[in-house]
């Protein structure tokens, strides 16, 4: 008796009550898995088959109203079953066996001899013909699920042969590497592997072909367009009884990752080989990671006993550092988290003599775009800031010692004058106006200084007192110069403006301002007239100051006027005086502009915003 592991469910059908329970005994003695219901004749058994579920079908041909044939053709067609079907009959005709296999019968077996024998046959028979039915659905069915993961996988699938012939090809991978699956399907594997990659590869084939275990592997592939990518494959041999005799190939395509993976290399190395202190924060200011220079700072401080990462990822801020330290950068970690923006600080270390420049950028998750942690960049600005101060020191040495080295011998140069002939004094007073420029230089060099650092405040100011105390100072070198100075003030043009003093938002630099355009136009204008006048609108007060002299220059030259280092002429000076008026004027908040002057020469309107009567910043 077989072994029972499985067991199969049996309709017989005959017009044979006798027969039908004889072949029930026989057939289950014969093989226990066979679990057998009758059926009284076709009609009987259709009912059944419409009601129930069989493995296969045992029927007699010669049976009344309709055949064993016909039943046959009822279930094939009507029913649409492929049921296994043995026609087992007592009538062994040749015709009626080749109708039955013909209509879709499995088997034909005849009735008749030893009863044992016979079942023994029919069992074996039923018992075959189920199992190769269910092992044709097992394969459709696993065909079927091939087919939907082929055709609709995002992966590319290649398949190809034992004579590296590619057999088959889905849509993806027509899409990844740019050839149909009619151009594709029969061309060589080495279809799109590069030229100057196949000999690494052919070994990597060879072992496909011999080696039934499914290998992984990572290589560049080509395109139809000629572009080379990075693909994943994941391969699985296909054997048979020969051995293997196809390879079914995966691909997906690894790219972008890849090309992540080399910027992000690239990046790391840039932060690892960085002269500058770079670390991450979480929100909770623990480590997260730190490169090389800010470990090997750490343990210069004796913060950390060895410069590795380990000794700092995981753990706070706080822990490492000192108190002060620390209580310094968290107000700056909690606004960068915060807003969302960078924050910088220059700061001075409390040990030594050095200064770092920081950045704290926050990170944002890519997906979510919360605030992960804050990336710390330190430069070490030590040189510069050294160079600085050794910078404001020789300015202050020029302004200070050198101005009064110039005083001194500006007041030696006159005791001289009074006590010497008239020629030695032209030399003297040749001299004289040499330390005279070189003071002024020097006033200018340091107003410069302020100005680019920084140093001027603003407020708001009256501009009249401003402008008259100016013109004073400046009457008697033009009178010397056989200039005359006109001035009309503010409000001499607009009668209904009761702001008198023309209020406007400068500063302590207004006179240095006005006295270097005054001083301008008298030396350089070769003017015998000068007018200042002052208008104003709601927005703010202009100050013409206009000359009858040589004009405004070229059009080319006119925007030079106002460059730093700029001087033409046989009375050029340093170039700084006009330049010194654009910066004053802006860092005002107003705007200068040189134009044709009504009394024949060139005008400077110099436009300043009006005050708001309060005091900005000093």
């Amino acid at each position: 008796m077989a072994e029972a592991t499985d067991s199969f469910l049996i309709l017989h059908v005959d017009d044979d009550q006798s027969m039908l329970e004889l072949s029930a005994t026989f057939l289950q003695r014969a093989d226990d898995r066979l679990q057998i219901e009758t059926a009284f004749g076709p009609t009987e058994g259709l009912e059944r088959l419409q009601s129930g579920t069989y493995d296969a079908i045992i029927s007699d041909y010669q049976m009344p109203g309709m055949d064993g044939l016909e039943f046959l053709e009822t279930v094939r067609n009507e029913l649409g079953s492929e049921i296994p079907f043995i026609i087992f009959t007592g009538k062994g005709r040749k015709e009626v066996a080749i109708d039955a296999l013909n209509l879709g019968a499995n088997r034909y077996l005849q009735k008749g001899g030893d009863p044992s024998a016979q079942y023994a046959v029919l069992a074996d028979a039923v018992v075959q013909e189920v199992e190769h039915a269910r092992a044709r659905a097992s394969l459709q069915e696993s065909e079927s699920k091939y087919r939907s993961v082929y055709e609709n996988a995002p992966l590319a699938f290649v398949i190809w042969d034992r004579d590296r012939t590619i057999v088959d090809w889905n849509e993806q991978a027509a899409d990844l590497f740019g050839w149909s699956h009619e151009a594709a399907v029969g061309e060589d594997i080495g279809l799109f592997i590069p030229d100057d990659q196949m000999g690494e590869l052919e070994s990597l084939l060879t072992s496909l072909l011999t080696d039934p275990e499914p290998a992984e592997y990572v290589n560049e592939n080509l395109t139809k367009d000629g572009d080379r990518i990075w693909c994943h494959w994941y391969n699985a041999p296909v054997e048979d009884d020969g051995g293997i005799s196809k390879v079914i190939s995966l691909a997906l395509d690894i790219t972008d990752s890849r090309e992540r993976e080399a910027e992000l290399q690239r990046y790391g190395t840039a932060v690892e080989s960085s002269d500058d202190s770079i670390y991450m924060l979480d929100t909770e200011r623990r480590y997260l990671f730190a490169n090389g220079e800010h470990l090997t700072r750490l343990a210069a401080d004796g913060k950390i006993e060895r410069a590795t990462e380990d000794a700092v990822v995981g753990k706070r801020y706080a822990a490492i550092h000192s108190e002060s330290e620390a209580d310094r950068i968290t107000p700056l970690l909690v606004d960068a988290i915060e807003s969302g923006e960078p924050r910088t600080e220059e700061y001075e270390f409390l040990t030594e003599e050095k200064w770092s420049y920081r950045t704290y950028s926050p990170v944002p998750d890519p997906t979510t775009g919360e605030i992960t942690g804050v990336v710390v960049i330190s430069k070490d600005i030590t040189k510069r800031k050294r160079a600085e101060t050794r910078e404001a020191f020789l300015n202050s040495l020029l302004r200070h010692d050198l101005r009064n080295k110039i005083q001194i011998a500006l007041g030696y140069h006159d005791l001289l004058a009074e006590r010497q002939p008239q020629a030695d004094t032209d030399c003297l007073n040749a001299a004289n106006g040499t330390l005279t420029e070189g003071l002024d230089l020097i006033e200018k060099i340091g107003l410069l200084s302020k100005l680019e650092n920084g140093d001027v405040g603003t407020d708001d100011r009256p501009l009249t007192p401003a402008l008259e105390a100016v013109i004073e100072s400046k009457r008697p070198h033009a009178e010397e110069a056989g200039i005359t100075v006109e001035y009309m003030p503010y409000g001499g043009d607009d009668a209904n403006d009761t702001n008198e003093d023309g209020t406007v938002h400068g500063g302590p630099l207004l006179e240095e301002l006005f006295s270097n355009l005054l001083e301008n136009a008298i030396i350089h204008a070769d003017a015998r007239r000068i007018r200042v006048s002052v208008t104003g609108d709601t927005d703010g007060v202009t100050v013409h100051i206009e000359d009858d002299g040589v004009g405004v220059p070229e059009e080319s030259a006119v925007m030079e006027l106002f460059e730093r280092g700029f001087s033409a002429g046989d009375e050029a000076g340093s170039g700084l005086g006009l330049y010194l008026v654009k910066q004053i004027v802006e860092r005002y908040g107003g705007s200068v502009a040189i134009t044709d002057s009504d009394l024949g020469g060139m005008g400077v309107d110099v436009w300043l915003p009006r005050g708001a009567g309060e005091p900005e910043s000093t």
